[in-house]
């Protein structure tokens, strides 16, 4: 459905539908092309999308077929799964964990030698305090954690 409601705004190419799929989910979702691909395939299948060729790239668009689907789904209360609140409470740690994931990529692709050591070493350290925390819990608050 959120290849749908998106499609539904404008026809997009296969990439496209990535990029804007991890920018409405806050970085939380990124489906690889493996997954976006063949899923776009089974929609043009079931003739809810067609496909064509615009400035070689293959843009998709809705059918009418597509457009009565997405209708029916927001009819029956049915949101874009980025417009859902976060269920469990755990919208913070995703957001937490798609923020760390930008810079540690960039280190990754453009850091120097040093850089990348010390990004390992700080995501050593931090998976070591988050099995802590599964393990008994924090001992005492850090400072950063300390509000009075």
């Amino acid at each position: 459905m959120a290849v749908l409601t998106l499609l539904a705004e404008r026809p997009m190419h296969g990439y496209e539908l990535i990029t804007v799929l991890e920018d409405r989910s806050g970085g939380r979702w990124k489906p690889s092309p493996g997954a976006i691909y063949p899923a776009l395939g089974k929609l043009e299948h079931r003739g809810l999308i067609t496909s064509t060729e615009h400035d070689s790239k293959r843009q998709y668009e809705l059918t009418d077929a597509g457009r009565t689907v997405v209708t029916e789904f927001g009819q029956s209360g049915g949101g874009a799964p980025w417009d859902e609140p976060e269920l469990g409470g755990h919208g913070d740690l995703r957001r937490a964990i798609a923020e760390l994931v930008g810079p540690a990529r960039q280190i990754g692709r453009f850091g120097t030698i040093t850089q990348t050591e010390a990004a390992a070493t700080v995501i050593k350290d931090a998976t070591s305090r988050l099995y802590k925390i599964l393990a008994d819990g924090p001992s005492e608050p850090t400072p950063d954690e300390s509000h009075d």
